[in-house]
């Protein structure tokens, strides 16, 4: 099977729908907070479909529960080893995300 999604899109995409579920949030809230239809959210969340969440969208969820847009990039290890240079680092992981 041909991927749509690389593995660290994937990755990403997992913790924010687990934040979602988390938070009891269904697809359809989801898509009034970004303002974009609930079958985008459904084809992002998917891994048939080469949608993916913008990195505007991935900012506008974090604020909307308050989650430090980090923790959606890093594992907690990569989190607690890389503390110094977090902003660069960060900086590979949503380059990273976007190709």
């Amino acid at each position: 099977m041909n991927r749509v999604k690389s593995e660290y899109q994937e990755k990403v995409i997992s913790k924010i729908k687990k934040l979602r579920m988390d938070n009891n949030v269904s697809q359809s809230q989801i898509s009034e907070i970004l303002s974009i239809s609930p079958g985008l959210v459904g084809n992002i969340e998917s891994y048939k479909y080469k949608h993916k969440y913008t990195l505007k969208q991935i900012y506008e969820i974090c604020n909307y529960f308050n989650f430090s847009i980090e923790y959606i990039f890093f594992d907690l290890n990569e989190l607690t080893t890389e503390r110094n240079n977090i902003i660069n680092q960060l900086i590979i992981k949503i380059i990273e995300y976007d190709k």
